[in-house]
């Protein structure tokens, strides 16, 4: 999930991303990347799994620690997992609880955010598959009491709402009246951080507090909007006839073996065994988010290893009849984020070939993507670090290690 405020990436130039960039791949060895912070546990055991061309492991342990300190925020913990055809690279770095002094691990759990868009859009193009919607259907054909209800509701579409082209404002943010955003308001308030919210509360919001942003479809016009993913996945609940994490479940997480993976509506337990998360550095924790704040637009819990399956699967063509279906999800549109070079259905164009998301909660930063022959999964336990940036500094750094090309 993102929001308009200073904890994300969204308003980055290119620059100041190129700036960045420049400096993960200038920093040497891991020994040199890691003086530059304090305080700070090295690689944890689990990176002893790597079997990545030392240049390749050197280029990406800077990155690691990076994560932890650099001019785009800082995090307790990290992990990085990239599989190659032949090789794979995966390390932790940092605190799961840094109170404690308990280490990250490869293996740990974690909320994949704004990533859970992909899944909507998943459900949503499988639907379309079998002919139980058209993507150019208006969103009052399927949610008619909620679509006359919605400023522009009538001329809403199901793609507009997937690609961020409906204009629809985002609950998240805060509201033109001045009325703190349902998730911003969490930023300053245990309260509101806590709060479980219900979809229908969501779109209250927005009726009650939000304005468009443009008018549906308008030309050149693009938004970030996690409305648009409530909004899809209660026409996913209404077709289906049942909660949208069963239909995760029985669509993506069961067919791929995801068995650690699945959507929460609730504050984490602690036997889920996430790392403690932050809003930024470690003076204000958000542990406790609710994650019924993200729901089909950024609530799923799952691990590094579920992710790769996912992605992977996703992009290479495994979650659909038709190979059509996928051409579909990655017809772009260009968006205002210098960090995607498009926006498809639920999917991003983050590099040649490379098509992946992101994801930010009030506790974590996130990165999926993968091509033909690469895959990455990395995140970190703050709501503003490197991570925003994951799929470009990686993509960097396999550069600079001679492992993909330019």
């Amino acid at each position: 999930m993102y929001s308009k405020s200073g904890l994300n990436m969204r308003a980055t130039t290119l620059p100041s991303i190129l700036t960045v960039l420049a400096l993960i791949l200038g920093v040497g060895t891991m020994g040199e990347a890691q003086t530059a912070g304090a305080d700070v546990a090295g690689k944890g055991s689990c990176s002893a799994a790597s079997s990545a061309p030392p240049d390749v492991e050197e280029a990406l342990d800077a990155v690691l620690l990076q994560v932890l300190e650099s001019p785009f925020g800082s995090a307790a913990g990290a992990v990085i997992s990239v599989r190659g055809a032949d090789w794979r690279y995966v390390a932790s770095a940092g605190f799961a609880d840094p109170f404690a002094g308990a280490p990250m691990d490869c293996a740990m759990p974690f909320q994949i955010g704004s990533n859970t868009k992909m899944m909507t859009a998943v459900v949503l193009l499988q639907l379309f598959e079998e002919g139980r919607l058209g993507l150019d259907d208006p969103l009052s054909r399927h949610l008619p009491e909620i679509a006359s209800r919605l400023p522009n509701g009538g001329a809403i579409t199901l793609r507009q709402l997937a690609q961020h082209t409906a204009g629809v404002f985002s609950y998240t943010d805060n509201a033109p009246d001045g009325t703190p955003g349902l998730m911003e308001g969490g930023v300053s308030d245990r309260d509101v951080l806590r709060r479980s919210l219900e979809p229908s509360e969501m779109i209250n919001f927005v009726v009650e507090h939000g304005e468009p942003v443009f008018a549906p479809g308008a030309e050149g016009s693009w938004s970030y909007s996690n409305t648009g993913y409530v909004l899809l996945g209660m026409v996913i609940e209404t077709l289906e006839g049942r909660p949208l994490s069963k239909s995760y479940e029985a669509r993506i997480f069961a067919p791929l073996g995801m068995e650690r993976t699945y959507l929460w509506n609730g504050i984490p337990k602690p036997e889920f065994g996430l790392p403690r998360a932050f809003l930024a550095g470690r003076d204000y924790e958000t542990t406790d988010w609710n994650m019924s704040q993200g729901w089909a637009a950024g609530g799923v819990i799952s691990t590094v290893d579920d992710m790769h399956v996912f992605i992977e699967a996703l992009v290479r063509g495994g979650l659909f009849q038709s190979p059509d279906t996928l051409a579909e999800m990655q017809e772009t549109v260009p968006t205002t984020n210098p960090a995607l070079l498009g926006y498809g259905l639920g999917l991003a164009l983050k590099g040649q070939d490379l098509w992946g998301h992101g994801g930010q909660t009030l506790g974590y930063e996130s990165d999926i993507a993968a091509s033909e022959d690469v895959s990455l999964v990395a995140f970190g336990t703050s709501s503003s670090n490197l991570m925003a940036l994951g799929a470009a500094v990686i993509s960097g750094a396999l550069q600079s290690a001679g492992v993909v090309p330019e």
